[in-house]
């Protein structure tokens, strides 16, 4: 591809975190939103009119069978994600898909076996890793401006009214605290530990009407010394903030950590914030613009996270599951 092509991006599913991508989409220099499908009569043509999408399709096939179209977007609920990304690998569509990737390991290992033997692209959509505070923070801490990091306090959650339909709350899709919100703070200790596996964990869950994970404690160590104190739930309202303390000084992400648009620096008496005021609608901007950069430039993955941390994170999760007697293994 000239380095002045943008890369044309397909949806598939058209719900609610599609229309996030579909309008961040508009904001980038590399991407260009062609197309979206839905299995439901009708719906993506809704969608397309609504979000300015030029082309709508009632199957999945019918968009990758498109030629036109370099890459898609895996929007559905997870529990369907390793049928569609697999639908899409094998036809050799670039794939970047909602997190989490999987909802068990031997899933994602799967699917990124399929990647690599087709070397195709395959990415999880991890996108608060790509926002400016994000990069920032992995920067003063490659830099050794807080020294050796021992302790991160992270947050993630909200009070998600009670109704068993809804896909936080159906097993049936998947649901449950860990899956859905826990994710964001271990990709967070993942990020400080270098991605590498843990050493020991603890865990506390409750157990809610609908038999997913409502509320979770995790208490997690990592080879570099590393402790991570993290909490995810959907029966209360948290801080959502995140703190890294190091031997020399401290790091904050402030609340809603995973959209931070500032980070603070704390070392002896002086402390440093820098902003990133955000001007778009959704950071997901940030993780489009990162995944269609690697397409441009013929790349299997992404640096900033890699397939390896992807599987490694879908294993943390397998391993508190197995703790709580919560298994999910298959669609």
């Amino acid at each position: 591809m000239p380095d002045n092509r943008k890369v044309n991006w397909g949806i598939l599913a058209s719900g609610g975190i599609a229309r996030k991508f579909a309008a961040s989409a508009k904001t980038t220099q590399n991407a260009e939103l062609v197309a979206v499908a839905s299995r439901t009569p009708g719906k993506a043509k809704t969608f397309a009119l609504e979000n300015g999408v030029g082309k709508s399709y009632d199957s999945y096939e019918a968009l990758l069978d498109d030629s036109t179209i370099d890459a898609v977007y895996v929007a559905n609920t997870h529990n369907f994600h390793h049928q569609t990304v697999l639908l899409a690998l094998n036809s050799s569509k670039a794939v970047l898909c909602e997190k989490p990737l999987a909802i068990n390991a031997k899933q994602a290992a799967e699917m990124i076996d399929a990647a690599r033997a087709k070397g195709v692209f395959l990415m999880e959509g991890m996108w608060t890793r790509f926002l400016p505070a994000v990069e920032q923070m992995r920067r003063w801490i490659a830099g050794g401006l807080i020294g050796k990091p021992r302790q991160l306090f992270a947050s993630f959650g909200t009070n998600v009214p009670f109704a068993p339909d809804h896909r936080m709350l159906n097993p049936k899709l998947a649901g449950g605290a860990l899956l859905d919100l826990g994710i964001y703070p271990l990709a967070l200790a993942s990020m400080v530990a270098g991605g590498k596996p843990l050493t020991l964990q603890h865990s506390i869950c409750e157990i809610g009407e609908t038999g997913v994970d409502v509320e979770d404690s995790l208490l997690l160590s990592y080879p570099c010394g590393l402790v991570a104190h993290l909490c995810c739930g959907i029966k209360s309202k948290y801080t959502n903030s995140a703190t890294l303390c190091g031997e020399t000084g401290s790091i904050t992400l402030p609340p809603l950590f995973i959209g931070a648009q500032s980070v603070t620096l704390q070392t002896g008496n002086e402390t440093i914030i820098k902003e990133f005021p955000c001007e778009f609608l959704h950071g997901f901007r940030y993780e489009i613009e990162a995944a269609s950069e690697c397409i441009l430039k013929g790349l299997t993955e992404c640096d900033t996270i890699p397939l390896d941390e992807t599987l490694e994170l879908a294993r943390t999760m397998d391993a508190f599951r197995e703790e709580w007697g919560l298994r999910y293994d298959g669609e």
